[in-house]
């Protein structure tokens, strides 16, 4: 994790046809909409983008020391397609990455939790690798048990001036303790409250996903799915590489709509809409990733020529080394234009191609539902529509190939379901990660999603 020192704003704002943008030597906070230009005369849907990402000056600073609990899944399930061996690959990976500053510890769990390392600085690698390899698989699954171990590890030392975060591993379903999605939630939630990051991987096709997934979503952690033990070296390297790199907390978003503009809704991260205001928490940044929200709002109708200020948006966030916040202000405006080849051609193809994504993850969670309660062909029917839209938006962006890609996805989905009268366990757990992965831009591409 490079260090950042975050200078104070200038306050510098620049607008240009609706977009501003401002940062620091370690971020640049960007508020942009995908329709500069709107059609005179009717009233237009926009969508707001609000984006942070850092900057090249980040690899040259310091990073912060990582508070960091690995919690195993050892039952019995775990010896199977070598994923206990790639498990402790994985560890180790960890423990090879990280310096004397940083702070390890390993829970494993089966009928119940143990501490094998105690939470400590990383001194003797060769200790902790040896300590490491001899964990065995075998007895059942106490997740919820492993996960308050883990936090208890890092609570040890938890503090600002650490990257505070559980990497938790399980191939099976939770059956020793608190075993309902909403408990595990709940603890997420908790968790994320005293600054505790929980990030799930999901091994194999016995996990219970949506249990995975909102406690990570809850806690602002990634949520991975390893279709088989060998990704999982890759997925623990991934995420100690991303977790070394944090260069902003609680990060919020604020939209301030003019009169007359219509709030109509966050896509992909829940937010909020009260009156004229929209809000949404993004959570942490990580390196030079780029972390977004998109909200869509109504504009009125209005002349040929005339320019409107369609919002305010605030951006707020912590430094991560000081704690101090920084704020940034943005204004967002619009011009109405007769001539409706000058509005397509003035669009920014970047966000519409964000917005599509964005609203593809929506719907994929809508289709879960849907199957889940018997309704295949309502499921296999809006997702084959989504397809449809996708291909449109595509050629709207210059036959955009990620968008094409993801319009073949949505087909072999759509076809799956139904074939099958339903979604497989493996679909269900590569659309549900999906969903989860392109709504919070989560970067790493496991296997599941090349297939």
């Amino acid at each position: 994790m490079r260090h950042v020192t975050f200078a104070l704003l200038l306050g510098l704002v620049i607008v240009v046809a609706g977009m501003s943008s401002s940062g620091n030597a370690g971020i640049r906070v960007r508020a942009d909409v995908d329709r500069p230009f709107v059609l005179a005369g009717s009233d237009e849907t926009i969508v707001i983008k609000v984006g942070l990402c850092g900057t090249d000056e980040l690899l040259r600073r310091k990073r912060l020391p990582l508070n960091v609990a690995i919690v195993l899944d050892k039952s019995g399930s775990m010896r199977g397609d070598n994923k206990m061996e790639n498990a402790k690959l994985g560890a180790i990976e960890i423990v090879e990455r990280l310096t004397r500053d940083d702070i390890l510890s390993l829970v494993v769990y089966d009928n119940s939790p143990r501490v094998i390392i105690p939470a400590q600085h990383v001194r003797d690698k060769d200790a902790l690798i040896k300590t490491i390899s001899r964990v065995y698989a075998g007895g059942s699954t106490a997740l919820y048990g492993g996960v308050c171990f883990g936090a208890a590890e890092v609570r040890r030392s938890i503090s600002y001036e650490y990257i505070n975060r559980i990497i938790l591993l399980s191939d099976g379903l939770a059956n020793v303790g608190p075993q309902s999605t909403s408990e595990l939630a709940e603890l997420g939630g908790a968790l994320g409250r005293e600054g505790i990051t929980v990030t799930t991987i999901g091994v194999g096709l016995d996990y219970n996903e949506d249990l995975m997934t909102a406690l990570a979503a809850r806690s602002d952690g990634n949520a991975y799915f390893a279709s088989s033990g060998r990704e999982l070296p890759r997925i623990f390297a991934e995420e100690i590489g991303e977790a070394m790199m944090l260069v902003a907390r609680d990060i919020l978003i604020r939209i301030d709509c003019a009169d007359g503009v219509v709030p109509l809704s966050v896509l992909g991260r829940s937010g909020m809409i009260a009156g004229q205001e929209m809000t949404v928490t993004v959570g942490k940044l990580y390196g030079m990733n780029e972390k977004y929200a998109l909200f869509e709002v109504r504009v009125p109708r209005n002349a040929d020529g005339k320019r409107l200020e369609v919002a305010h948006v605030d951006v707020e966030y912590a430094d991560p080394n000081t704690s101090k916040t920084v704020n940034s202000r943005h204004d967002i405006e619009v011009t109405y234009h007769g001539d409706s080849k000058v509005v397509d051609e003035r669009q920014q193809p970047e966000i519409i191609k964000e917005a599509a994504l964005t609203r593809t993850s929506d719907r994929k969670r809508e289709a879960v539902v849907l199957a889940d309660q018997g309704d295949h062909a309502g499921a296999a029917k809006l997702i084959m529509k989504n397809a449809i839209e996708l291909e449109k938006v595509a050629e709207q962006c210059d036959n955009d190939k990620e968008l094409l890609e993801e319009a073949e996805v949505c087909e072999e989905i759509s076809d799956d379901i139904s074939s099958n009268e339903g979604l497989t366990r493996y679909r269900r757990k590569a659309v549900v990660n999906q969903a989860y992965t392109q709504s919070t831009q989560q970067g790493y591409v496991s296997d599941e999603k090349k297939k």
